[in-house]
């Protein structure tokens, strides 16, 4: 966390008067409505090829692995990992992108699956040997992100690997906009949940084995921004 930081926003008047599960069905609704309409504009040219943070934590996965890919976008990272040999799910909850992605990267071991991450994962438990979520966990609440790591947990091997990368406190865009929950903004349609080193550990204490925490700064699409990535591994 960034000591004097911005100061905080009041709360987002209209969400928050809503009861829980309606507050969190109107914050999906308007993320699905937001990327539909943006993501051309804040992706375009960024999903030609695969990402750096994917060429960092590809190494530590078992051979031939069993990998799902939460939050993949258009797949470019997918289909790399599908070109390094290992069998990979990629989901998103938007159609739209599963539709390019289909169109762009092909691949025996690449299949692609409309999943919406703050529901339950389609799939089976001890099924993935790697769930990978690079940018696709800081968009929630703190009570449907805790409930993100469980499944995440569930669906993972025991000693599978969990590795992701969200926006941390330091980050640049920290603090515009108006104020969902703590470390949690919405601004201008683009809903953001910063990941600070301790909350990133605390989401991880009871089911993971953290080997890699790190924070620091990048560029990421046109900006500099401030980022937690973590390598983590299940009890």
């Amino acid at each position: 966390m960034c000591a004097g930081g911005p100061p905080r926003p009041a709360p987002h008047a209209q969400l928050d008067e809503l009861p829980v599960v309606s507050y969190h069905r109107q914050i999906m609704k308007n993320q699905k409505d937001f990327w539909k309409v943006n993501h051309t504009k804040l992706l375009g040219g960024y999903s030609d090829h695969h990402t750096t943070y994917a060429e960092e934590v590809v190494r530590t996965f078992p051979s031939h692995a069993r990998v799902l890919d939460l939050g993949t976008g258009e797949g470019n990272d997918a289909f790399y990992f599908a070109e390094n040999g290992h069998t990979v799910v990629a989901t998103d909850f938007l159609p739209e992108l599963l539709t390019i992605g289909k169109s762009r990267y092909s691949h025996k071991n690449l299949t692609f699956l409309e999943q919406d991450i703050s529901q339950p994962l389609k799939f089976a438990t001890n099924e993935f040997d790697v769930v990978y979520a690079r940018l696709s966990l800081h968009y929630f609440t703190n009570a449907t992100t805790r409930g993100i790591f469980t499944e995440i947990a569930r669906v993972l091997k025991p000693g599978g690997k969990f590795c992701f990368m969200c926006k941390s406190p330091d980050d640049r865009r920290y603090g515009q906009g108006v104020q969902i929950e703590p470390d949690m903004f919405d601004y201008n349609g683009h809903i953001r949940h910063f990941f600070s080193e301790d909350y990133a550990r605390s989401l991880l204490a009871k089911d993971f084995t953290t080997e890699l925490l790190q924070a620091g700064k990048e560029q990421l699409y046109a900006e500099v921004s401030a980022f937690t990535k973590v390598i983590a591994t299940k009890k």
